[in-house]
């Protein structure tokens, strides 16, 4: 019994051009950006919860209300500030742009 060979289907292979590699390095230097920011937000905030404990911990700021406010209430505002920069900048860095690349393509 002989197997048959199946035909291939479905689109042709589609070839890059230099346009295409163009965008795609923009995309990467936008994602490199993203993600040093990222990381210095987070040594930020490391170095925001070291002193938040130690606010906590001296209390130089008098009473337990004052200083649970500047320790981690600054630190939670720091925070919730930093994630909404951080998708802000990812929005208009990167997932704009993947949108108008895959229309481009249909």
């Amino acid at each position: 019994m002989a197997l048959k060979q199946r035909k291939p289907t479905g689109a042709p292979k589609r070839t890059y051009s230099a346009e295409d590699e163009r965008i795609s390095k923009s995309r990467a230097f936008n994602a490199g950006l993203l993600t040093i920011l990222s990381l210095v937000i987070v040594v930020v905030l490391g170095y925001h919860f070291l002193w938040a404990v130690k606010v906590m911990t001296n209390q130089p700021y008098g009473s337990f209300l004052n200083n649970l406010v500047y320790g981690p209430g600054t630190l939670v505002a720091n925070a919730g500030l930093s994630m909404k920069f951080i998708s802000y900048i990812n929005n208009k860095l990167v997932e704009d742009k993947i949108d108008a690349d895959h229309k481009k393509y249909i």
